[in-house]
């Protein structure tokens, strides 16, 4: 406790600006100090359900953020009140990556891209440098990529993990938007940095090694023309205690990589390859795209990607009367099981067709349509009728929208409506997975700018159709109901208002519920940086069973001064 407040107000001292001792010859680079102190008092009451918060809470929080030159922050924060207290800041996972001109240095925690299926964004600890000279293109990185976890009986939940050390370089030619790059990944782990985990059915850790071989590149040809490819081949062991694997009279690339990386009887080769081609011409467009990803393809530079998929898609766009009118869309087909082991292969069909007619600045119109197609077939074993998989659903949005602006007074008027629709293809099932959904919500918005007096409203309603449970004829569920709010300024604006109120009905299974929820909001600047501020909630649910009709009432007033 002494120590945060010693160093809230050692932070709160530098709130002037700083200056860094610099050559004489250059200008001096600011320390900048920014934050501010919330002190609040509240009220809370609640009937016909337990209490969900203390009945006066009262606390105060506090925020300064350090920022040094080349691009350092260093963020502070603490809260201390009856509601629990906590502070943080930086260091316990702190990370510089200045930048110089082409050069760029990290140190610390960082996560780094090199590419998707290679280096993609792990955090590690350690160092790396980017170097952009003209059109070289260089990068490498060195750290630690996870950090040694030990079970123990007081802990038995605890996962525990080995060290993992690793590195990657970069080496390519060209510019952002137009280049080719070759990408190398090793990380091992250190089998001695725990001790020995004994192995169950549910958990067995062992230590690991990874080599990852990858290009990736981004070409324009001819300006209209784009060429994009992701490439990677990723030799994973999972255990190195395994048996060695002899390397005699294998390919050249076995051998260039053998002095990297040792294969054993528990290495996988696998693959991953994303690739497309785009044209784009004055009002039209086209890009074709492939992926495919064997099973269990592992990169030890990324945490998670979806694996055993091979996908084809072709998206078009077009764009008519000037502009005003914009159509694009998109068709794909995607399917697993590729190395044929598994008992059903899964397809999916995805489509998507998006309709934007602005015909002018007043109003406009969104259209969006998506269609998504699942469905099996048989694996190693015939598929169960009862339990094919095979559904469609459907989805439709509708934005419209009209504006009515008259010097400093602004209408705007708003309809959006969704449908939604599951559709089970096998009728054993069908009864017990298809839904429909439907929203609609109209809106309108009014602001005098100069003033600052504004109204707003929405009226909404929901429709679902559940899946009918057996006895059952009734699975129809609706939400509908109004929400009004107003906002007003006062003293020249220094004092601000607004207020919401929101009435909602749900009907479902022959009950009739309703919500009332009412908010209302001030706040008044004292100075140039402090401010005063009111707020106040309440809550009346009836559900319609009598056991589950509560009212709650919230307050809060409070003080914040920023620098």
């Amino acid at each position: 406790m002494r120590s945060t407040l010693l160093l809230t107000g050692f932070l709160l001292l530098l709130s002037r600006p700083l200056w860094a001792q610099s050559a004489p010859d250059r200008r001096p680079l600011p320390v900048k100090v920014s934050g501010g102190l919330n002190a609040y008092a509240g009220f809370y009451a609640a009937d016909g359900i337990a209490a969900r918060n203390q009945a006066s809470p009262f606390g105060i929080s506090g925020a300064v953020t350090v920022a040094l030159p080349g691009g350092i922050s260093l963020p502070f924060s603490a809260v201390l009140g009856n509601q629990g207290s906590s502070f943080r800041q930086p260091f316990n996972q702190f990370g510089v990556s200045p930048t110089y001109k082409w050069a760029t240095v990290h140190a610390g925690y960082r996560n780094v891209s090199f590419s998707p299926f290679t280096l993609a964004g792990h955090t590690f600890l350690g160092g790396g440098v980017e170097l952009n000279p003209g059109k070289l293109r260089l990068g490498a990185v060195y750290g630690r990529f996870n950090k040694a976890i030990s079970s123990n009986l007081a802990e038995p939940d605890i996962i525990p993990a080995y060290q993992r050390t690793g590195y990657a370089v970069k080496v390519g030619y060209g510019k952002p938007g137009n280049y080719v790059d070759l990408i190398m990944l090793r990380a091992k782990d250190d089998s001695a940095s725990i001790a020995s985990q004994p192995q169950s059915l549910t958990q067995t850790v062992v230590p690991a090694e990874n080599l990852v071989v990858g290009l990736t590149t981004r070409l324009l040809i001819l300006k209209h023309i784009t060429v994009e490819l992701d490439e990677a081949v990723s030799a994973y062991t999972r255990d190195i205690r395994a048996t060695l694997v002899s390397t005699e009279g294998s390919n050249p690339a076995t051998r260039l990589f053998g002095k990297l990386f040792t294969p054993r009887l528990s290495t996988q080769l696998t693959q991953a390859t994303q690739a497309a081609v785009g044209y784009r011409g004055g009002n039209a467009g086209i890009k074709l795209q492939y992926k495919r990803i064997d099973p269990n393809f592992q990169t030890m530079g990324a945490y998670y990607f979806q694996s055993d998929i091979e996908s084809y898609a072709i998206a078009p766009n077009l764009t008519l009367i000037d502009g005003k009118l914009r159509l694009s869309g998109s068709y794909g087909i995607q399917f697993d099981n590729l190395a044929g082991n598994k008992n059903a292969r899964t397809g999916r069909k995805i489509g998507s067709l998006v309709v934007s007619y602005n015909p002018a600045t007043a109003y406009g119109v969104d259209v969006q349509l998506s269609n998504y197609g699942i469905s099996q077939q048989a694996g190693l074993r015939p598929l169960i009728d009862t339990l094919r998989l095979s559904q469609n659903n459907l989805s439709a949005t509708v934005n419209g929208r009209y504006t009515l602006q008259k010097d400093d007074v602004m209408q705007v008027f708003t309809l959006t409506t969704t449908y939604q629709k599951l559709s089970d293809l096998n009728a054993n099932t069908a009864n017990q997975t298809e839904n429909t959904n439907t929203n609609l919500n109209l809106g309108y918005f009014y602001q005098q700018t100069t003033t600052g007096w504004g109204i707003n409203g929405m009226l909404s309603y929901t429709q679902t159709q559940l899946p009918i449970a057996v006895g059952d004829t009734n699975q129809t569920v609706r939400f509908f109901g109004p929400t009004l709010g107003a906002t007003q300024a006062f003293f020249e604006k220094k004092l601000t208002t607004s207020a919401t109120a929101s009435y909602l009905v749900n009907q479902q299974a022959g009950l009739t519920g309703k919500v009332l929820t009412v908010t209302a909001n001030a706040g008044y600047q004292v100075a140039k940086r402090q401010t005063i501020s009111l707020s106040a909630n309440y809550l009346n649910s009836n559900t319609g069973i009598q056991s589950q009709t509560f009212n709650e009432l919230r307050a809060n007033l409070g003080y914040g001064i920023s620098f």
